[in-house]
């Protein structure tokens, strides 16, 4: 009886190691393709300031992402390979709606499109690295998310000046 109750008590906690285990892979996972969308969102829109854009602000703004973004997209990239996930190469359909928009603006309102989605952006870049430091399982991506997020903050901070001249 001993070992009955022994074999079904292991077997009880390896199950629920085992979904727990499964809960912390799907956060990572969503975190790491959430930022990186996010991450590629930002570099893509920062193509169309750079060609349409007039506002030199806002363009330096732009060039500073792609350099930024440029290299943090390798960074988590790696981290991600590291904890066993796979990133995705493109834009979902939400972001690409959103570059759609963002080219279809007309030249007049381009750049405070552009900063506009940079605002967005940034916050919930922002948040989403807070909260996944905060409740995401150990590991290199949390490692990453959090050498990350200083710059989200500085350019959160930058783009809300830029948007309160």
């Amino acid at each position: 009886m001993k070992i009955v109750l022994a074999s079904v008590l292991f077997c009880s906690t390896a199950f629920y190691a085992s979904a727990a285990d499964d809960a912390a892979k799907k956060h990572a996972t969503d975190f790491a393709a959430k930022a990186a969308m996010s991450n590629m969102f930002e570099i893509e829109a920062a193509k169309i300031e750079i060609e349409k854009g007039k506002a030199d602000d806002a363009k330096q703004f732009a060039h500073d992402m792609i350099r930024d973004h440029g290299k943090a997209g390798p960074v988590l990239n790696d981290a991600a390979k590291q904890d066993g996930i796979e990133l995705p190469t493109a834009l979902d359909a939400e972001h690409a709606a959103k570059l759609t928009a963002l080219r279809q603006s007309d030249a007049a309102n381009l750049d405070q499109a552009y900063l506009s989605t940079q605002v967005t952006s940034h916050e919930e870049a922002v948040n989403l690295v807070d909260s996944y430091l905060k409740q995401g399982p150990d590991g290199q991506l949390k490692r990453t998310a959090a050498k990350i997020l200083p710059d989200l903050r500085m350019h959160l901070t930058r783009i809300r000046g830029l948007t309160a001249k």
